[in-house]
């Protein structure tokens, strides 16, 4: 029997399909403004590919509650259970997604115990990152530079202050890397709070999007004095959960 989990998130929709618990389908596609219209085309595109809907569906993201099937349970518990799936020893999750962060403790059993999100803010989380990082037009080797430069201090975390305090900074002369650096630590170090106010881990699973920016990975484990372990798509894993919780 195929289960699927739709993950309908603010910048990306995805679609996990299990057939006796194992994955035997996946995709991404951008979510444009209407996670509802996105499911809609993943479900069909798949339904077009392989003849039947899957049998059971588990729906969940920021558009989960007006999707017209499947049932809907919160992406806090879906990427509970995804992690899990990965990293069953490991208690603390931070996500990173596109419009907020959530950090979650989860149990031994994969279940939800304590969570904190941040989503009245753009400032630490994935559209943070992208509105200031595409503004400076960045080359592979200056994002490559900038992990061995020296991060300049970037004072502000609101969005349209902190590129404005960037464009002054490359204004005055300021090399991108260190640029780059001082945006990637400033961002750690929020989130290394954001974390510790739930508790304090000694390895963090980290999932979203933002998880593939190695270089606020790596600011994160020295934020942290811990290690950070990210699953192998850390952008599905809320999408597994909800196949497997279906």
């Amino acid at each position: 029997m195929k289960q699927a989990g739709l993950d309908l998130g603010s910048v990306n929709t995805k679609l996990v399909v299990l057939e006796n618990g194992k994955r035997v389908y996946n995709q991404v596609i951008p979510s444009r403004f209407d996670s509802v219209q996105a499911g809609i085309t993943l479900l069909k595109s798949y339904v077009e590919e392989h003849g039947e809907k899957p049998k059971k569906l588990v729906v969940t993201g920021y558009g989960r509650v007006n999707f017209p099937e499947g049932r809907v349970i919160t992406e806090i518990t879906c990427q509970a259970r995804g992690c899990h799936t990965y990293f069953p020893d490991y208690a603390y999750i931070l996500d990173l997604g596109g419009q907020d962060a959530k950090v979650i403790k989860k149990s031994a059993e994969g279940k939800v115990v304590q969570f904190i999100m941040n989503d009245k803010c753009a400032a630490g989380t994935g559209r943070f990152l992208d509105v200031i990082l595409k503004g400076l037009d960045l080359t592979s080797m200056e994002v490559e530079l900038a992990t061995e430069a020296k991060p300049m201090p970037i004072n502000s975390m609101c969005t349209v202050f902190a590129e404005s305090e960037v464009i002054t900074m490359l204004a005055k002369g300021i090399p991108k890397p260190e640029v780059i650096a001082g945006l990637f630590k400033s961002t750690a170090k929020r989130l290394a709070n954001f974390v510790e106010s739930v508790g304090h881990p000694e390895c963090l699973i980290f999932t979203g999007g933002g998880a593939y920016y190695s270089l606020l990975v790596q600011f994160l484990e020295r934020e942290l004095k811990g290690n950070v372990v990210i699953p192998s798509e850390p952008e599905l894993t809320a999408a597994l959960g909800a196949a497997l919780l279906a």
